[in-house]
């Protein structure tokens, strides 16, 4: 599981005094009072005389992430003196050059170490120690432009591991350029977490042989709001159509995430650490579909809504979106939500999902809709979903089949992954999904803009009356869309209860250019996924444990990376045994790589849950051996693909 690979990454070292309390169980509160949401949208404090001031106060309350008629959480959080206490922290936002005046109030029983007040751009940023029952005061001045955040401990646990308690003392502190008005467009979004493990659980997991079993047993709660409140409750967002958007989005959990849009490119404005940032220049604005955000990490974004419908903005880890997240029953609503919902298609209005997750509507003039029907498709295809069984031991796999390939071809078994989709930019296509499977699911098309109907998310997908189904047992759903754009995507089931993406829901789409061919002898795709149903799935690379391929020398190929697991964020190595090669990226999520980083260099690669990469790799003439290498964040072994050139 995510928090235990994190755990042993860090090689966490618990300090003496810290606490071994923990917010209490759903359900169960103190008498302290509710905690208020915070939408970041009014900066705190006051502003005067060019300075800003602001009164900080830290106190427990009773937060609930999942609506005002949700279970209650007993929590450390921050407010502005004289106010209520609000989750996440107070936002600080001012422009350029402003002087900062803050004093922090700690009403809690502990000592409490707050991080981030000070000026960016410096060397140092030293914390502030706020004794039990006592204040402290600081001055400084904005730094330049930025998104950064601030955040306090009271169990003295870094950053990435504050998962006891006080997850919820953090903030946004937006720093504007020049002095120009902040635009009213412009919304913050701060991710958190709660976690119902303790001190001596986290302990126990970071001291096991196998931290993941540990983690498994405990089987602890967990759930990731934005703005304090997780899906379905969490703000819906409502655009124009061509009116451009521009968020920020700080990750101040515990966990690496990677955020999702449906449907539209975002550009990346700057991303930061929460001390630093970094704002990049027009022409060198990477646009992607899925950003991958470690722990502290922020970012700038810009994306234009192009079509009207529903769409979301989501981490891609299934843990941090699954319905388990819903903290309504003790040990969150059990599997059996998920597979009900698969089974008799019912739906309870969240589309499956919980946790950090936006709703988005686009709305726009009639005349602007986009057509229901599309133009007649050049290709028609047919993917049938089938199951096979016992490939997973007495579980069977799930795939999809293309029953009319064009050479007339049907697979003999279900492939694992599905049927490489290979398609033209701007020609139209027509697929219809047919379910074999003794369960409905829905199919999402993971990086293409396409009609909101067709986005495969049941229940929430399309515009009006006109949603999206899930694809019951039996049935059929016809998708149409035409690719506007070249490169590396996906197609795979956005059922969120792991089973079914494990069980080999999911295939590689790839959308030719004008003069562009598709030859699997230098166009190589790489699939990597869990292979079967559980927590012990083994990680595979295109459906296998230890693949193997033949490629030829002295020729130019193209590498394709798609990482479609439920939670695992990869390092990724093409190597020789005098270790990696030189390659050069071409796109990231379909789209080109900008020319300031269309560099040649070593072929390794970090690549989260839902990232497509594509890289270009000048194989030498000779027979030799390549190794495609994967292996978790704390240099875990996962997978090697051997590769023949010859």
């Amino acid at each position: 599981m995510c928090v235990a690979s994190i755990l042993v990454a860090a090689g966490l070292t618990f300090v003496a005094n810290a606490s071994s309390t923990n917010s209490s169980p759903p359900g169960v509160t103190s008498r302290a009072a509710e905690i208020a949401v915070n939408d970041n949208r009014r900066p705190a404090g006051v502003m005067a005389g060019g300075v800003l001031t602001l009164n900080l106060r830290a106190a427990e309350g009773i937060w609930r992430p999942e609506g005002p008629r949700g279970p209650a959480l007993d929590i450390q959080a921050f407010g502005e003196a004289g106010a209520s206490l609000v989750i996440p922290a107070p936002l600080i936002r001012v422009v350029e050059g402003t002087e900062i005046a803050v004093t922090i109030r700690n009403e809690l029983e502990r000592p409490m170490t707050v991080h981030g007040l000070c000026e960016r751009g410096g060397d140092t940023c030293s914390p502030i120690e706020v004794p039990a029952g006592e204040g402290r005061t600081t001055r400084f001045k904005s730094g330049p432009a930025g998104t950064y955040h601030y955040w306090a401990t009271t169990t003295g646990m870094p950053f990435a591991f504050r998962a006891v308690g006080d997850t919820q003392l953090a903030g946004a502190f937006i720093v504007d350029a020049g002095r120009q008005p902040r635009s009213t467009d412009d919304r913050v979004f701060v991710i958190t977490d709660w976690t119902s493990l303790t001190l001596e659980q986290l302990r126990d997991i970071a001291k096991a042989e196998d931290p993941g079993r540990v983690f498994t047993a405990i089987d602890p709660q967990f759930t990731f709001p934005i703005n304090g409140l997780v899906w379905p409750f969490t703000e819906r967002l409502t655009y124009r159509l061509h009116q451009p958007v521009h968020w920020r989005v700080l990750n101040l959990s515990t966990q690496a995430h990677t955020m999702h849009l449906h449907g539209f490119y975002f550009e990346v404005d700057g991303t930061g650490d929460g001390l630093t940032a970094k704002q990049f220049a027009d022409g060198d604005k990477q646009r992607v579909v899925t950003q991958l955000m470690a722990p502290g990490a922020t970012l700038a974004m810009t994306w234009t809504p192009e079509r009207i419908g529903n769409w979301l903005f989501h981490c891609h880890v299934r843990a941090h979106v699954s319905p388990e997240r819903r903290l309504g029953l003790p040990g969150g609503i059990s599997s059996g939500h998920a597979e009900r919902t698969a089974h008799d298609g019912h739906d309870d209005g969240s589309a499956g999902m919980a946790g950090m997750i936006l709703g988005i509507t686009v709305t726009g003039p009639e005349g602007e809709r986009v057509k229901t029907d599309s133009p007649p498709a050049a290709r028609t295809l047919t993917l049938e979903m089938q199951a096979e069984a016992n490939r997973f031991g007495r579980e069977p796999a799930y795939g999809f089949v293309l029953t009319n390939a064009e050479d007339g071809v049907e697979s003999p078994r279900v492939p694992i992954p599905g049927p490489t989709l290979v398609l033209r930019r701007n020609q139209p296509v027509e697929i219809t999904l047919v379910n074999r499977l003794p369960e409905a699911t829905a199919v999402h098309w993971h990086g293409m803009e396409l009609e909101s109907y067709y986005d495969g998310v049941h229940g929430w997908s399309g515009t009006g009356q006109r949603v999206t189904p899930l694809v019951a047992p039996g049935s059929t759903f016809v998708v149409r869309f035409t690719p506007p754009r070249a490169g590396t995507f996906m197609y795979h089931t956005h059922l969120h209860d792991d089973r079914q993406l494990q069980s080999g829901l999911y295939g590689a789409l790839i959308v030719l250019d004008d003069g562009e061919s598709y030859d699997e002898t230098v166009d190589h795709v790489f699939v990597m996924a869990r292979g079967g149903p559980g927590e012990d799935a083994p990680a595979v690379l295109n459906g296998d444990r230890q693949p193997h391929s033949v490629w030829k020398a002295g020729t130019r190929h193209r590498v394709r990376l798609i990482n479609i697991t439920p939670s695992d964020i990869f390092t990724v190595s093409l190597q020789t045994s005098d270790g990696p090669v030189t390659w050069k990226p071409l796109r990231k999520d379909g789209a080109p790589v900008p020319a300031s980083r269309c560099q040649p260099g070593p072929a390794r690669l970090t690549i989260g849950v839902g990232e497509t990469y594509d890289f270009e790799y000048d194989v030498p003439a000779g027979r030799h051996i390549l190794w495609m290498e994967v292996r978790s964040p704390n240099g875990r072994w996962m997978n090697q693909g051997q590769i023949v050139v010859r």
